[in-house]
């Protein structure tokens, strides 16, 4: 089985360095991809689209030889939704861990925007004409990592990147006879203050699919390596 995980906001593939290997260890292909302009990969901020983003994922899914699982964190759910319209016969399922899972026509910023903003979301610091979108990442522990073991958040301090603005608002494109066709997985997870548990439930409610349920933060690939494994793995 072959998995493509896809990272959210102001992460890169980094984050998937717990999962990734246990992954492998069960037998799997696993591709980590940085999208453009987060991690290692060095797009000008100014040019990044949604459709960067899902030709990036495109371009990994031509290269296999099966379809793939799809598994999309946060606001990477924008993209693997897209990616599902433009190849639903290259995907095997689509995952979304506390992931925005839009219906046609909606963007990131639209589906947030249904969430009460707190002290927190409230710093999120939006520059449309720099194609950015700043976070206080002094903030950034207790919005994305508060039920992590002590120390993990303060050896990736460094990691973190600027975000994009215009992935943010770009509506999504799905059709039932496409994205539709693809077999869709929800993972929740319960202590999230990012996307909050509310906003994950309603957008599941909006958007049925078989779901699973982590007690932990935004981040399970920190929080709860070994509890997500043990439900990806229960898709092959």
């Amino acid at each position: 089985m072959i998995f493509l995980l896809i990272h959210g906001s102001w992460h890169g593939a980094w984050c998937w360095e717990k999962v990734k290997p246990l992954l492998e260890l069960a037998g799997h292909q696993v591709l980590a991809p940085d999208l453009p302009g987060h991690g290692e990969d060095k797009t000008p901020l100014e040019g990044i689209t949604l459709r960067s983003y899902v030709d990036c994922i495109a371009n990994r899914l031509k290269t296999l030889d099966e379809p793939a699982i799809l598994v999309g964190h946060s606001m990477a759910g924008m993209v693997i939704s897209q990616v599902a319209e433009y190849f639903p016969e290259k995907i095997r399922a689509s995952v979304y861990i506390a992931g925005f899972m839009p219906q046609n026509g909606e963007s990131l910023l639209s589906l947030a925007r249904l969430q009460k903003l707190n002290k927190i979301t409230a710093n999120i610091r939006s520059v449309p004409q720099e194609n950015a979108i700043y976070f206080p990442l002094e903030m950034m522990e207790h919005f994305a990592y508060n039920t992590c073991p002590e120390g993990v958040f303060s050896r990736l301090e460094g990691r973190f990147c600027v975000e994009p603005y215009l992935p943010y608002v770009t509506p999504v494109c799905i059709t039932r006879e496409r994205y539709g066709q693809v077999p869709r997985v929800y993972i929740l997870c319960e202590e999230d203050k990012a996307v909050l548990l509310s906003s994950q439930q309603r957008m599941l409610k909006h958007s049925p699919c078989n779901a699973f349920t982590l007690a932990c933060d935004h981040s399970p690939f920190y929080s709860d390596p070994e509890g997500l494994v043990e439900l990806l793995l229960k898709l092959t």
